[in-house]
């Protein structure tokens, strides 16, 4: 059996032995599709000092018309001293939606991942310690297992913050030394 195509330039259609279309397909990614189409894919990274307390180590505004898909998060801490020893009930990661930027910190400037584009992010970031106002609204938590060790959150792009709304990543904990380290995947959309 051929198919033609329909167009009168004479090519042809293979189909199978059990009657289907012989075709060849390639799946990737949506975050690999959207830095490779359009190049709107980024990360950014930031870092922050353990304290007795809360301290925000990564604030993510989107400034974008376009939705800000999170496809991946990874976190460490490192060398964290003064507190209860890992792993504990006392010291872990938050990430949450809902805060305001009000001072402080370090602002940073999302990579965009397509090195041959020219796109840069309408993502405000601002890392070590800003200060935010308003109550996060968790929606999820992590406790470190041990000093080091970094942790990986696949969020497969289910994680969207609208134009406008913002994400914060907090470590919540009883040491008063070491460093937390965290980077965000996303794209936008």
């Amino acid at each position: 059996m051929k198919i033609e195509s329909g167009s009168g330039n004479g090519k042809w259609v293979s189909v199978t032995d059990n009657n289907q279309l012989n075709v060849y397909s390639e799946t990737s990614s949506q975050q690999h599709i959207i830095s490779l189409r359009d190049g709107n894919a980024y990360q950014v990274w930031g870092t922050g000092t353990c304290v007795n307390g809360t301290v925000t180590i990564l604030h993510l505004k989107n400034n974008s018309t376009l939705d800000m898909v999170v496809s991946y998060i990874r976190w460490q801490i490192l060398d964290p001293s003064g507190g209860t020893a890992l792993p504990n009930a006392s010291n872990y990661l938050q990430i949450g939606f809902d805060t305001t930027y009000s001072s402080g910190g370090t602002s940073k400037t999302p990579t965009n991942m397509n090195s041959g584009s020219g796109k840069l992010s309408s993502v405000t970031a601002y890392n070590a310690g800003p200060t935010t106002t308003g109550t996060i609204d968790v929606f999820d938590r992590h406790y470190p297992k041990e000093e080091g060790e970094m942790y990986r959150f696949n969020k497969e792009g289910s994680l969207i913050i609208p134009p406008g709304k913002t994400m914060e990543i907090n470590y919540v904990g009883d040491h008063t030394s070491g460093t937390v380290y965290t980077r965000v995947s996303f794209y936008l959309q």
